[in-house]
């Protein structure tokens, strides 16, 4: 976060863009580590002489103010970037974007959307959730950069776009950034510029940062890159065009009932009335935090399954959206009955828009909890082991009764194996 901008004196600015013109262009590469996890190396201050609280400690790149902010030597134009940051309790700092546009870095877990939390463009765009975890636990950015255009005579045709990934949820998709944000290294929108990293305000924990130099098709297209081996990811569970990794699971609910893939949402509902089912992963999964974007019409019975057995037993994350239902409770199915209900779940929900379930399962008896979009719901550790160690991850169509065509409706389902 910026209090106020920094100025980029006019000579500043003009030997700026004469080291750019004699920077070899970049062409689509694989990807770049900018840190080397041993020293700042590849790096500089922002100012020559300034204040350094920059150090690296056991592969970890830490910056304790007062200080400097921090900038890459090389310089990109469209990229994509992994980071990985930890914020300590009530620390501020920000990632900039070619110098030029801040991804706000907060200690911001439970707060409400701004453009001033963690993930917010600040003072731009207030992401769509707010994806924080707690303080000093790691978190990541997946960024797509597309840096703004200009015509010959040096007129903007396009801005710069972006897209987030914060821990697995898209806060911001293809977004455009209507200008610089305060701290800018300079307002050269469209010439390549170096990633800049925060160091006066707070301080932050960076691992595993790389990037990756887009190709002219690379930016055009809607499709992120995987991310390099060996970080933290989440992983894709459903590609947003097919059922591709997924599976019927014969249940009590029926033969499976109607599962489509429509314009990038997961879609399910009763086929005959009455008949169910769950839609269910081809792999087990054992420790894992899933992310699921949510949006059911009124009326119908579904479910988020973690662990699921063959015959449908599972811990549920209810998104029973009915007169007396709740969303995002804790649910034993076919192994307890209700876990942990929550008749407060109202309080979270945003009607008629899409919502955001957090689910985290660890350990045997497991651990579960459940978030709804800023809320945790669920904290439960159970004291027995109901099911298997591992399974799979489904989704419901409840049988029973007639939903009338309404539908249960999943997209940017997102998982993260826990070691």
């Amino acid at each position: 976060m910026r209090t106020k901008a920094n100025s980029t004196s006019k000579f500043a600015g003009m030997l700026f863009l004469v080291c750019l013109t004699i920077t070899p262009s970049l062409h689509a590469a694989d990807w770049i580590a900018l840190f080397d996890g041993k020293s700042l190396s590849g790096w500089r201050l922002r100012y020559e002489g300034g204040r350094n609280g920059w150090r690296v400690e056991d592969g970890i790149l830490i910056n304790q103010p007062p200080s400097t902010d921090l900038v890459s030597e090389q310089r990109f134009g469209d990229f994509q970037l992994h980071i990985e940051f930890r914020m300590p309790r009530g620390s501020n700092s920000g990632v900039y974007l070619q110098g030029r546009y801040e991804i706000q870095l907060l200690d911001s877990y439970g707060a409400k959307p701004a453009t001033h939390i963690c993930g917010g463009i600040y003072g731009l765009l207030v992401p769509r959730f707010n994806a924080s975890k707690p303080a000093d636990e790691w978190q990541v950015f997946e960024v797509k950069f597309v840096q703004a255009r200009r015509s010959p005579d040096g007129k903007i045709t396009r801005r710069a776009r972006v897209t987030v990934i914060h821990n697995g949820v898209t806060i911001h998709e293809n977004a455009e950034l209507a200008r610089v944000t305060g701290g800018a290294l300079d307002g050269n929108e469209g010439v390549p510029g170096p990633l800049m990293l925060q160091g006066d305000h707070g301080p932050v924990h960076f691992r595993n940062i790389y990037i990756r130099p887009l190709s002219e098709e690379e930016a055009d297209s809607p499709e992120m890159l995987p991310p390099p081996a060996g970080v933290m990811a989440y992983r894709t569970l459903f590609d947003g065009k097919s059922l591709k990794g997924w599976r019927i699971l014969k249940t009590a609910h029926g033969t499976g009932g109607k599962w489509e893939a429509v314009d990038g949402v997961l879609q399910g509902t009763q086929e005959p009335p009455g008949n169910g089912g769950v839609l269910a992963t081809v792999d087990k999964y054992r420790d894992f935090e899933v992310v699921a974007e949510i949006k059911p019409d009124y009326g119908i019975d579904s479910g988020l399954f973690l662990r699921t057995t063959e015959d449908g037993r599972c811990y549920q994350v209810t998104i029973d959206y009915r007169d007396g239902g709740q969303v995002g409770t804790l649910y034993g199915e076919g192994c307890g009955g209700w876990l942990a209900p929550n008749e407060r779940w109202k309080e979270a929900w945003r009607e008629g828009d899409w919502n955001l379930l957090r689910a985290v399962v660890i350990g045997q008896p497991p651990r579960i909890r459940v978030w709804l979009n800023e809320r945790l719901l669920v904290d439960f550790a159970d004291k027995e082991a109901r099911l298997p160690e591992a399974g799979f991850i489904g989704l419901q169509v409840h049988g029973g009764g007639d939903w009338q065509g309404k539908l249960t409706r999943f997209r940017n389902i997102r998982i993260l194996t826990i070691e």
